[in-house]
């Protein structure tokens, strides 16, 4: 009885350790969209990004890129932000919505807060890999 108890204890902490890991709640998410011809350039979002790290004194800022999201290309760049403080957290979330608007050259450019991604509903083609800046 004792070892049937242990094993189901072990089950079930398993499966809620590897359930939490498959869900990441980020405190900020730019997703590009496709209007008919692929998304957005990313370039003006690495450009803001290296001038706030030069700005604010930040050595390094980790974004998490996810996608493909769809079949012209749409992905998310997910954000963290565990290496800025609340000050610069909210500053960033600001200069990033103030940005957005503007990326209008092949789809748009929306910006989520507190946006949750769940690993085990992306689609197949779906990866998440980290980008350091």
């Amino acid at each position: 009885m004792r070892k049937i108890y242990l094993a189901l204890s072990f089950i079930i902490v398993f499966t809620a350790v590897s359930t939490a890991q498959q869900v990441n709640t980020y405190p900020v998410v730019i997703s590009f969209n496709s209007m008919c011809c692929g998304v957005p350039d990313n370039a003006p979002v690495i450009k803001l990004i290296n001038n706030f790290k030069k700005l604010n004194r930040v050595k390094r800022m980790a974004v998490d890129s996810i996608g493909p999201m769809g079949k012209e290309g749409e992905y998310y760049l997910a954000f963290r932000l565990k290496e800025l403080n609340k000050a610069q957290q909210q500053k960033f979330i600001k200069q990033l919505k103030k940005l957005a608007p503007t990326m209008t050259d092949k789809g748009s450019a929306a910006v989520e807060e507190q946006m949750v991604v769940d690993k085990s509903t992306l689609s197949s083609r779906a990866s998440i890999t980290t980008l350091k800046f």
